[in-house]
């Protein structure tokens, strides 16, 4: 059984909405925190022209892989570990960065760390979006 979230149910069509417009030249997105998946496979698939790179932290990975192994489609790739206390990160430009219901629960360095990390890999026209 994949792991679930109810949250990212019911808040995934709206911020596809907001994505659409803010995401509509981007061609590589990151997200950090993909957790169980859900917005990940939902966006990819409502978005096809972006590549998405899910990321998160070691302990959730097996979940996050196994979404987008039963889910996903071709223009995901393989998830990564990415702990954003952690340099360099393994995408190193993006035109896109998409984090949902993660800043909350890091601690104060990892926000800043966060930001950083942000900013070495976006594209200077690239957009940061973050949920929650």
């Amino acid at each position: 059984m994949l792991a679930f979230s109810d949250a990212c149910e019911r808040n995934k069509a709206p911020i596809l909405e907001v994505l659409r417009g803010a995401f509509a030249k981007a061609r590589t997105v990151l997200e950090i925190g993909s957790g169980t998946g859900q917005h990940v496979v939902f966006f990819a698939a409502e978005l096809p022209q972006i590549r998405w790179h899910p990321s998160d932290t070691a302990e959730h990975l097996t979940d996050l892989r196994a979404r987008i192994t039963a889910e996903g489609s071709g223009n995901i790739a393989a998830p990564v570990v990415l702990d954003v206390r952690a340099h360099p990160w393994s995408l190193t430009q993006a035109d896109g960065v998409f984090s949902a219901n993660t800043l909350h629960i890091m601690s104060w360095e990892a926000v800043k760390e966060f930001f950083c990390g942000v900013g070495r890999i976006l594209n200077l026209s690239g957009v940061l979006a973050v949920y929650g």
